[in-house]
């Protein structure tokens, strides 16, 4: 079952600093499986992140595999303290009723 991922990042967590982790991550020339989509932008002062996602299962392997190691990274080069659940702010995972793709 498709699920829609939403996380509102900490203060200070930039879009560039998310760009930075996409960067590292080279999501643009290597997405992840079950990845749908990805948006990151700024609301409100405070940076979000929405994404879609075949199956609840796909986005924990790419969070365990890919995106925790990035933000370890682009915050060690950043001077931040490193990412853990309780800084990085917690992804809202909800499950999808229904979904269209776009041609």
């Amino acid at each position: 079952m498709a699920v829609l991922m939403r996380q509102t990042m900490p203060e200070g967590v930039t879009v560039q600093m998310l760009d930075a982790v996409s960067d590292e991550m080279s999501v643009s020339n290597d997405p992840p499986a079950g990845m749908v989509v990805h948006v990151h932008y700024e609301q409100d002062g405070r940076t979000e992140v929405v994404d879609v996602w075949e199956s609840r299962q796909a986005y924990e392997t790419f969070a365990a595999e890919r995106l925790m190691p990035a933000m370890e990274k682009v915050a060690g080069d950043h001077g931040m303290p490193v990412p853990s659940e309780g800084t990085a702010g917690t992804p809202n995972i909800i499950d999808v009723h229904a979904m269209v793709r776009g041609r």
